[in-house]
C-alpha cells in the first residue's frame, strides 16, 4: 500500500496491481511529501526509476530500502525516509597525559588489561550502550572512549540536557577515536538543530567539551583538541599543556567526580597501590598502579577540575 503522500504534478495512469505501483507514464511532478515511520528497513523486492524531473522508487508490500530523490520530487511506495534524516561521521582527534611520551601515547593496557565491553555502564557514567568486541581490534587502541554530542545555541548552553547521542568506542595512541573496528570514525544519525558540541569522557581524566562546533564538510565532523587550551571549553582550568604546543586531558580523577583531589589519592591510589590490570587509579595506564601514578600524574593536577558546563 502507498504511504500517506501528497503529489502535484501530471499522471497520466497509475494503479495498484498485487501490491506493486505501476505507472505507465509520468510528466513533470513537483513535489511529494511523507508519513515518515523508520529510516532504515529491508524489502525483498524493489526497484527504483529515474527520468527527467522525476526518480520513482518501489517495494513489493514492504517498505523501502532507501529514498531516491529527483531534482523536483521524491516518491517512495511505502514508508518513506525522513526528508531531514541525516547521518555523519566524526573525525576527533584528542590525547591522555597520562600514557602520552612526548610523542604518542603508550599502549600498554593493550590487549591483556582492556576489557572486551566498554567500562562505562557503571556510577557516574551510567552510560548502558552494548559496545563490545570478541578481541582488541588492532595494537594501536590505548583505552576505551566515551563521546557525547551535545546541540545548543552556543558552548554555555550545551549543557546534559542539550545531550543527543553517546558512543564508546576506541582512542588511538595518535589520539584518534574510532569505532568498534579499530579504524572507521564513529557513526551518527542524529540532526543537529543547532550547533554541535562534543563531550570526552575517559575513566580518570578529566572530561571536556570543544569550546566551539567541529567544522563540519561532506558530512564529517572534524575537531583536533590538542591544538591548544582554546579548543577546550573553560581553557586551561580544567585541560593541560602536556608537550610543548601539545594539550591533552588532565589525569589522576581516579573516582571520576570531575575533581583531582585527596579523593583520589585516599580513596582511589591508596587502596589499588600495588596491584596490577585495568585499574581506576593507573594514572599513566601502565597497567600498574604504583608511586608513578601518584607522583607524576596526580599530584601536579591536585586542585584541577573539570569545565565541562
Amino acid at each position: 500500500m502507498i504511504n500517506k503522500s501528497f503529489i502535484t504534478g501530471n499522471i497520466k495512469t497509475a494503479f495498484l496491481f498485487c501490491g506493486c505501483l505501476v505507472m505507465a507514464w509520468m510528466t513533470s511532478m513537483t513535489s511529494s511529501y511523507s508519513q515518515s515511520i523508520c529510516p532504515e528497513v529491508t524489502a525483498s523486492s524493489g526497484d527504483y526509476y529515474t527520468g527527467t524531473g522525476v526518480t520513482l522508487s518501489w517495494t513489493l508490500g514492504e517498505p523501502a530500502t532507501e529514498t531516491y530523490q529527483g531534482s523536483a520530487v521524491t516518491l517512495t511506495q511505502g514508508f518513506q525516509q525522513p526528508e531531514s534524516f541525516t547521518g555523519f561521521s566524526t573525525d576527533l582527534r584528542v590525547l591522555l597525559e597520562g600514557p602520552y611520551n612526548g610523542n604518542m601515547m603508550n599502549t600498554s593496557l593493550n590487549p591483556i588489561y582492556l576489557p572486551l565491553f566498554q567500562p562505562f555502564s557503571q556510577p557516574p557514567w551510567n552510560y548502558f550502550g552494548s559496545e563490545s568486541v570478541s578481541s582488541i581490534p588492532n595494537t594501536d587502541v590505548v583505552d576505551w572512549i566515551l563521546v557525547e554530542l551535545r546541540d545548543a545555541p552556543d558552548a554555555a548552553s550545551a549543557v546534559s540536557a542539550t545531550a543527543i547521542a553517546g558512543k564508546a568506542g576506541f582512542l588511538l595512541k595518535d589520539g584518534s577515536i574510532t569505532g568498534l573496528d579499530g579504524i572507521s570514525p564513529m557513526q551518527f544519525n542524529e540532526n543537529i538543530l543547532y550547533n554541535l558540541f562534543v563531550v570526552i569522557i575517559h575513566r580518570n581524566h578529566l572530561d571536556i567539551m570543544s569550546a566551539n562546533s567541529p567544522v563540519v564538510s561532506g558530512g564529517i565532523y572534524t575537531y583536533d583538541f590538542s591544538t591548544g587550551s582554546g579548543q577546550v571549553y573553560g581553557g586551561s582550568i580544567g585541560y593541560k599543556e602536556i608537550g610543548p604546543g601539545v594539550w591533552g586531558m588532565a589525569g589522576g580523577d581516579g573516582n571520576s567526580d570531575g575533581q583531582v583531589s585527596n579523593l583520589d589519592k585516599n580513596d582511589v591510589w591508596s587502596v589499588q597501590a600495588g596491584t596490577s590490570g585495568y585499574q581506576s587509579a593507573d594514572f599513566d595506564l601502565d597497567g600498574e598502579v604504583n608511586n608513578n601514578d601518584k607522583i607524576e600524574v596526580w599530584s601536579p593536577n591536585g586542585g584541577m577540575g573539570g569545565q565541562v558546563p
